[in-house]
């Protein structure tokens, strides 16, 4: 049950920032992912839903990944490419950043 709930939170944040910023949805390879230029992302995933970056690595030397997360638990994935176009790759809730502080404890 809680998995189900993970994934239809995830997919109404995606559907809601689509609709706030107007983003178009891309269609490559079966994946509908929610794009748009990464600081309206950013922007409308800090204003919405209180979500500022908590992780960043590099995908090659053609995209950026991002974690966003809140204090409420939610969090959304982006990818960015060179030229600044992000996509929300996926989103829920349960974000937890305990885990990282307990592992730098030794537990």
């Amino acid at each position: 049950m809680k998995k189900a709930l993970r994934a239809g939170f995830g997919l109404a944040a995606i559907a809601s920032v689509a609709l706030f910023t107007g983003a178009q949805t891309a269609t490559s390879q079966s994946n509908s992912n929610v794009c748009a230029p990464r600081d309206d992302l950013v922007s409308q995933l800090g204003d919405q839903f209180r979500e500022s970056q908590k992780a960043v690595g590099l995908l090659g030397d053609q995209a950026v990944m991002e974690v966003f997360a809140s204090d409420q638990g939610t969090w959304t994935i982006l990818t960015t490419d060179t030229n600044g176009t992000s996509c929300i790759v996926a989103a829920g809730e349960g974000w937890d950043d305990n885990f990282a502080t307990l592992v730098g404890e030794g537990v």
